[in-house]
């Protein structure tokens, strides 16, 4: 297999830890959607009261352990290789999936990543961990000062990075902006769209999801900006890509917390699915869906260490971690956009688990 072949297949051997979260919970975005996003950044600075950034080391909360971000880079930092040499590669290694609405695999417009989770990948301890981030965490942005940005929502980080042509870009605005509110060093991201999660399973033969209560969404959104109905009857379900899709990303019978639980659902049952030896002598068409779906900044001898340790994690041995409604405060922006401030006391625990501490 060529290192062209291997970097395809990877980029889908990357989902059987990562790669569906990435398409769901994502709205579609309208017409003149850059120039409503971008205009009201200046409006909303105003810093909240509550749960305000910590500027002193060894305050309560996340950043008592926290390292500084590192200025922003266009470049890949090289990773140290685990001791003991495990498959190549590093100790450890968290990966950011990013999922955007975006159908035709041109990644030249920026999108706002609305759907977020972080992968931990243990190579040592054979160990990972996810972390879903809700799309309107409502958090300081660095390196934005000069176009009068201070904070705004999570999801608006990499767009704002491109737009500003921060160095390093959006990659690099939404790592920094991660390790500045989480203190979690994000060393590579993956960006991806419906069309390569639908084409994902879909060539994976279809994905199996156990539905804990119906759903009944009657204002599910379509491509055209109308709704329709979306139903799926609970219990143990056989769900092709677009059924999966509209499954992780329908929200209206329930919330957004929910919708991440089911996220991860369907994230692991990708990895159930892409480990049976059944789905060997599908990876040609697997290779072939994904092709120009996948935007990241692995590497080939990454991608390839991914490869190899991934069969190698255990189900019992992946933690699934999520800020939901008990790790967050809501709040109003000065312009009327509802949003959600960190809890930075009660996340810290969570992060510390997340990364295996």
């Amino acid at each position: 297999m060529n290192r062209t072949t291997l970097s395809l297949l990877i980029g889908a051997l990357v989902g059987l830890t990562i790669l569906a979260a990435g398409f769901a919970g994502i709205s579609l975005i309208r017409p003149g959607w850059l120039r409503a996003l971008l205009a009201p950044a200046a409006a909303e600075t105003d810093t909240p009261v509550i749960a305000p950034l910590p500027t002193e080391p060894g305050q309560p909360g996340v950043f008592s352990t926290a390292t500084p971000a590192p200025r922003p880079t266009a470049g890949i930092t090289p990773l140290p290789t685990a001791a003991n040499g495990v498959c190549g590669g590093p100790e450890q290694m968290t990966i950011a999936l990013l999922g955007v609405d975006e159908r035709g695999g041109d990644y030249s417009i920026p999108t706002r990543t609305d759907a977020i989770s972080l992968v931990n990948i243990r190579f040592t301890d054979k160990q990972a961990a996810l972390l879903s981030i809700p799309r309107d965490l409502y958090v300081p942005l660095p390196n934005l000062e000069a176009a009068g940005i201070y904070q705004d929502r999570i999801n608006t980080a990499f767009v704002h990075g491109e737009v500003y042509e921060v160095e390093g870009g959006g990659p690099a605005e939404f790592k920094q902006t991660v390790e500045l509110n989480f203190g979690v060093r994000v060393h590579r991201y993956v960006m991806a769209n419906f069309g390569a999660f639908v084409a994902l399973v879909d060539a994976l033969g279809g994905i199996d999801v156990d539905v804990p209560k119906d759903i009944y969404d009657p204002q599910f959104p379509t491509p055209d900006g109308g709704t329709e109905i979306f139903a799926l009857p609970a219990g143990l379900q056989h769900l092709d890509g677009a059924t999966a899709l509209k499954y992780a990303r329908t929200r209206h019978q329930d919330d957004d917390y929910r919708r991440i639980q089911r996220q991860q659902q369907v994230l692991l049952a990708i990895r159930d699915r892409l480990l049976r030896p059944e789905v060997i002598p599908q990876l040609p068409a697997l290779i072939n869906a994904l092709s120009g779906a996948i935007r990241t900044d692995l590497t080939a001898e990454e991608i390839a260490a991914l490869a190899c340790v991934g069969p190698q994690i255990d189900r019992s041995a992946i933690g699934a971690y999520a800020i939901t409604g008990e790790y967050i405060i809501p709040w109003t922006t000065p312009t009327g956009g509802r949003v959600s401030i960190p809890d930075r006391d009660a996340i810290a625990p969570l992060v510390q688990a997340f990364l295996g501490q």
